[in-house]
C-alpha cells in the first residue's frame, strides 16, 4: 500500500503566500545589545546570526529537528522515552539511537504506514544475542520517503527482538507492558529490496556507526488497545531547519526566537493562535533575522506559534509548533542577550581577549563541545566551535587561566584550548586524570584543581607553570568530590554521596592533608563558595534527603563549624551552582532560574534580583546550571539546560557603579553608600540634608572661626546660616528650634574638650 498523496504539512495556503508577498519584511526586536553598564545610549536592534560556513558549523547544528504526526483512531501505539526528539521521546535520529553513518544532508520526511493488508520484509537483530542478525521477519505496512509526495520511495525497515523479553518470532508486534518488549525499529534511507536481506552480514550495535540508520523508534503498545486498532494508521516523521524555537515571556509580551543554518531565506513567517495549529498570520522578518516580538497579550495566555522560511516564494523550511506564555519572570534583573544553537548546556565561563579588551563567553554544549561567543554590540555571536575530543561524549565544565580554557569532560580527557585569538582556538592538548573523565574543575594561582575524576574520585591538582603543558603535582582521594571552592591554600570538598564537606589543606601541593570534616544528616552536598573573606561558606544541596537548597555555615573557626542559615527558594526545588562576588551571591537554581542575594549579613541573605530562564511548572535536573558575575563590565552570564545562554545586568539607575538592588540610594549617584542615620536611604538622597551642622563657614573644618561666627550670631546681630534642606539652621546645635547661650556652652565643649557631635535634625 503507497501512501496517500495527501496536500503535506508544508504545503501554505494561498491565503498566507498572498500575505507574504504584500507584507514587507521588517523586524521588531526586544533584546538589547550589549554595551557596557553606563553606556546605555545604544537603541535595542534585531539579533542578527553572522553567517557561518558549513565547516564552522557542528553536525548537530547543522542537523534537523523532529516533529511526527498520528493519523488513525485510536492511537494505538505509543512509544518510550529514551530521550528521542518526538513521540513522546521515543523516536529520534539513528545517529542518537544505536548509531548511524548518515550526516546531517541526508534527513527525509518519512511515513510509516501500519496495515495488515502489505507486508515488509525486514532484517531482524537479537538484542538476547548482542544485536547478531536473527533472520528475516515480517513488518505489516511499510516505510516511504516523502521528499517527493507525488512519487515517494520505499524503504528499508529492520527491528530488534529479545526473546528474554517475550517470544522472539520475527513479527514485529510490540506489547504495552515489559518495555514494549524492546522491538525497535529502525527505519533505513536505502530502497526496499523486497527481500530484507541487505543487512543479514550486520550486527546493529557493532555497525550501526557505518549503516544508513535514519530514524531509530522504541515503541510500545497503547495502553487498553491493540495493534491495528485502526487500519491503516500512519506515522509521519518530519525533519524540520527551523529550531531551537523559543518564546521568552515579560509582563505581556513574548520574542519569538529561532535558530536556522541553512542557505539564509529570504523571509520568515510567523504564525500564531491560541490553540493548534497555528494558523494564523502574525508577522514576518527579514531572512537574517532571528527574533520577533509579540506584544500586546494577556499574561498566562498561552500562545502557539510556528515559523515558516520561504524563498523565491516558496515555504522551504518550517519550525515544529511550540507554546508560550507571557508572565512575568524577573525583578531588577535586565536580559540583555540571549543566544541558543544547540541542544543541551552545562557550565559557562567569561573570557576577556587581552588584545582587545572584547568579552567572551564559554558556553558547554553538553554533547558537542565549547562554543566560543563574542558579547558584541549587536548581540552575542557564536563566533568558533571547538568539538569534544574523540571518545568523549559530555563537556560539562570550563574555567580559564591567562589565555588558555580547560574543558572538562565527564567522559574523557580535559582538553586544553588557546584563546589568544577567540574567533580562531586551537585545541593544544590535553590532560587525563585518573580513570580518564572527570566532572569539575577550579583554577588559584597557578593551579588546576580537578574533582570528580573516574579513578578514585577525589582531588588532583595540576601546576599551570606552563599553562599548554600542566603537570600533576598532586592528589587527595578519600572518596568522590564533585566541587570544591579555595581560600588561603584551604579546600572545602563536597563528598556529594553523603560524605559531607572535607575541609583540605593544600599548603604542600605534593601532599594534601584533611584537616576536618563536617557533615548533615541526609546530605548531598553538591557544589561550595565562600565568601571573599572566608568567614562563610554557601553549600548547595543537590541530591541528598534533607531539602536540596543552599546551607549557609560560619567557618569562621575551623573547629567549631556550625549552620547559620537556609536559602530556601522553593522547598520543591534543585539548586545547583552558586558564586560570590563583591556583597552577592549568585544561584543557578535549576528550574527556578537565577537567584541574587545581598550577603552583605551573611547570616541573613536577603534575595534582591531574580531571573527564572525555566517557564515549564516543573521541578528537577532541568533549567540553569550556571550563572557567573565575573566579567569587567559587570555583565552576567548564565546558562540553561535547555535554552542556551542568557547575558544579564542587574540595573544600576543613577550610574553610580552600585547596582540598585543594594544601592540604598537608587536615584542618585551615591557610590559611598553613606547612611549615617541607618535608616537605608542614602545620606545623598535623605529628604533633608545637614551635613554642615556647627561649619558655619562651610569649610568642611569645625575650628575657632565658626566659634567666633557663632558669637556675632548670637550678640552682635551677625549672619545666621541655613542650608536649603536643612529644617534646622548651622547655629542651632542641639537641634531644638532655636540658637542660644545652650549652643554655645556645646560649641565650646565640641572644639575644647571633645564635647559630643552637634545633633544632626534629619534623624
Amino acid at each position: 500500500m503507497q501512501p496517500k498523496r495527501r496536500r503535506q504539512r508544508m504545503t501554505i495556503t494561498a491565503g498566507l503566500l498572498t500575505a507574504v508577498m504584500l507584507i514587507a519584511t521588517t523586524a521588531a526586536a526586544s533584546i538589547a545589545p550589549l554595551d557596557k553598564l553606563g553606556d546605555r545610549a545604544v537603541q535595542p536592534a534585531p539579533v542578527q546570526q553572522t553567517p557561518r560556513s558549513a565547516d564552522a558549523l557542528t553536525p548537530q547544528q547543522l542537523a534537523p529537528v523532529l516533529e511526527s504526526e498520528w493519523t488513525g483512531s485510536p492511537q494505538w501505539m505509543t512509544g518510550y522515552p529514551w530521550g528521542g526528539e518526538t513521540f513522546s521521546s521515543s523516536i529520534g535520529k539513528g545517529i542518537d539511537f544505536l548509531g548511524s553513518g548518515l550526516s546531517h544532508s541526508d534527513y527525509v520526511p518519512v511515513e510509516i504506514i501500519f496495515t495488515e493488508s502489505d507486508t515488509t520484509y525486514c532484517a531482524t537483530f537479537r538484542r538476547d544475542n548482542s544485536y547478531a542478525f536473527g533472520g528475516v521477519g515480517i513488518f505489516r505496512g511499510s516505510a516511504w520517503d516523502m521528499s517527493d509526495p507525488g512519487n515517494p520511495r520505499r524503504l528499508n525497515i529492520s527491528f530488534v527482538e529479545d526473546d528474554n523479553i517475550k517470544t522472539a518470532n520475527q513479527l514485529w508486534d510490540p506489547i504495552d507492558v515489559s518495555l514494549g518488549g524492546r522491538e525497535y525499529i529502525q527505519v533505513m534511507l536505502s530502497d526496499y529490496d523486497g527481500t530484507g536481506l541487505t543487512y543479514s552480514s550486520n550486527n546493529l550495535l557493532n555497525d550501526a556507526g557505518t549503516m544508513d540508520i535514519l530514524y531509530s523508534w522504541w515503541p510500545l503498545l497503547a495502553s487498553g488497545q491493540t495493534l491495528y486498532g485502526s487500519d491503516p494508521a500512519t506515522l509521519d516523521i518530519i525533519p524540520l531547519n527551523v529550531k531551537n524555537v523559543r518564546g521568552i515571556p515579560t509582563d505581556g509580551q513574548l520574542t519569538i526566537t529561532w535558530s536556522y543554518f541553512l542557505a539564509e531565506p529570504d523571509s520568515f513567517v510567523i504564525s500564531t493562535d491560541v490553540s493548534s495549529p497555528a494558523d494564523n498570520y502574525l508577522g514576518s522578518v527579514g531572512g537574517d533575522i532571528r527574533e520577533y516580538e509579540h506584544s500586546g497579550l494577556a499574561n498566562g495566555q498561552e500562545q502557539f506559534y510556528r515559523i515558516d522560511a520561504f524563498a523565491g516564494g516558496l515555504l522551504v523550511d518550517q519550525s515544529p509548533e511550540f507554546t508560550a506564555s507571557p508572565e512575568v519572570v524577573s525583578s531588577d534583573l535586565e536580559l540583555i542577550g540571549y543566544l541558543h544553537e544547540h541542544s543541551t548546556y552545562g557550565d559557562v565561563w567569561g573570557y576577556v581577549d587581552p588584545a582587545t579588551d572584547e568579552e567572551y563567553a564559554l558556553l558547554c554544549a553538553r554533547n558537542e563541545g565549547l562554543a566560543i561567543i563574542h558579547l558584541a554590540s549587536g548581540g552575542p555571536v557564536e563566533v568558533a566551535f571547538v568539538p569534544t575530543t574523540n571518545g568523549a561524549s559530555d563537556s560539562k565544565d570550563v574555567k580559564v587561566y591567562d589565555h588558555y580554557a580547560y574543558l572538562v569532560n565527564e567522559s574523557g580527557p580535559v582538553q586544553i584550548i588557546d584563546l589568544i585569538d577567540p574567533a580562531n582556538p586551537v585545541e593544544v592538548g590535553t590532560i587525563s586524570p585518573d580513570g580518564n573523565g572527570s566532572h569539575n574543575c577550579l583554577i588559584e594561582g597557578a593551579y588546576l584543581y580537578i574533582v570528580g575524576n573516574h579513578g578514585t574520585g577525589g582531588l588532583e591538582i595540576w601546576s599551570l607553570a606552563n599553562p599548554a603543558v600542566p603537570v600533576e603535582v598532586g592528589d587527595f582521594q578519600p572518596y568522590y568530590y564533585h566541587d570544591l571552592d579555595i581560600r588561603n591554600d584551604t579546600v572545602y570538598a563536597c563528598g556529594i554521596y553523603g560524605d559531607g564537606i572535607d575541609v583540605v589543606d593544600v599548603s604542600n601541593k605534593t601532599s594534601p592533608s584533611l584537616i576536618t570534616t563536617f557533615n548533615y544528616t541526609g546530605s548531598g552536598a553538591h557544589n561550595a563558595e565562600l565568601t571573599e573573606d572566608g568567614k562563610y561558606l554557601f553549600t548547595g544541596d543537590e541530591i541528598g534527603s534533607a531539602g536540596n537548597h543552599t546551607r549557609v555555615w560560619d567557618v569562621s573557626d575551623i573547629g567549631a563549624i556550625s549552620k547559620v542559615d537556609d536559602i530556601i527558594v522553593d522547598p520543591d526545588a534543585v539548586v545547583h551552582n552558586c558564586y560570590i562576588l563583591d556583597d552577592l551571591l549568585y544561584i543557578a537554581h535549576y528550574t527556578e532560574g537565577v537567584r541574587i542575594y545581598d550577603i552583605r549579613d551573611p547570616e541573613n541573605p536577603v534575595e534582591v534580583a531574580y531571573y527564572d530562564t525555566y517557564q515549564p511548572d516543573q521541578y528537577g535536573y532541568r533549567g540553569c546550571w550556571t550563572v557567573t558575575p565575573f566579567l569587567p563590565s559587570g555583565r552576567i552570564i548564565a546558562s540553561d539546560m535547555q535554552t542556551g545562554l542568557y547575558v544579564f545586568e542587574l540595573d544600576d539607575a543613577d550610574g553610580d557603579g552600585v547596582y540598585s538592588v543594594i544601592d540604598n540610594c537608587p536615584d542618585v549617584a551615591n557610590p559611598s553608600q553613606a547612611d549615617a542615620d541607618s535608616n537605608g536611604v542614602g545620606d545623598a538622597c535623605e529628604s533633608c540634608q545637614c551635613p554642615l551642622q556647627a561649619d558655619l563657614n562651610g569649610d568642611t573644618f569645625l575650628d575657632a572661626t565658626d566659634l567666633n561666627l557663632l558669637i556675632q550670631i548670637l550678640f552682635f546681630s551677625g549672619t545666621d546660616v541655613q542650608d536649603p534642606q536643612c529644617p534646622r539652621s548651622r547655629s542651632d546645635l542641639n537641634a531644638d528650634g532655636f540658637s542660644d547661650a545652650v549652643d554655645l556652652n556645646l560649641m565650646i565643649n565640641l572644639l575644647f574638650f571633645n564635647g559630643p557631635p552637634p545633633v544632626d535634625p534629619c534623624l
